[in-house]
């Protein structure tokens, strides 16, 4: 945080790049806090639908503020995550606000919204990977890949048996 100016009590001036940075870090653990409770509880229930509304609006920020942090002037794999996050929560949550019920749109969600915190999860190892290697190219994919993988198998295993459960 620049202190310039900071003369009387006057707040102490930040960047848009700063702000963007701290809101995505904020945001990124809530939504990690937030969707581990979406995924681990009841689904269908009145918490499980405002839980997830708070993670939904916490991931488009960590998203929106992906997409707002450049360094060096590169678009890269966390902004594609970011983009493919939004899609992913689009798809997920638009057809249940237009009303629409079925167990297709039930199930599509299911898998949208689960894939979209293995997304948060990846991000979050490869941003961990990012800043403990020093060329961390591959280590930033190489984690990714990895949580990616794991999930593709627990989303395998653990989606059917829940789907069932909520649609009997």
């Amino acid at each position: 945080m620049a202190m310039e100016g900071n003369q009387g009590g006057v707040a102490p001036h930040m960047d848009w790049d700063e702000v963007a940075a701290t809101s995505h870090v904020v945001a990124a653990t809530s939504a990690l806090l937030l969707g581990a409770a979406v995924v681990l509880r009841k689904k269908g229930t009145q918490p499980h639908r405002l839980v997830g509304a708070a993670y939904v609006v916490t991931l488009v920020v960590v998203d929106s503020a992906a997409l707002s942090v450049h360094h060096e002037a590169t678009f890269g794999v966390f902004h594609v995550l970011a983009i493919v996050s939004l899609t992913t929560v689009a798809v997920g949550v638009v057809p249940l606000l237009m009303g629409r019920r079925s167990p297709e749109v039930f199930a599509m969600h299911a898998y949208c919204m689960v894939w979209t915190y293995a997304g948060l999860v990846a991000a979050g190892c490869g941003q961990l990977a990012a800043s403990a290697v020093e060329d961390s190219s591959r280590a930033v994919l190489g984690a990714i890949a990895c949580v990616l993988l794991v999930a593709a198998l627990l989303i395998t295993w653990r989606v059917p048996p829940a789907l069932r459960g909520v649609l009997g």
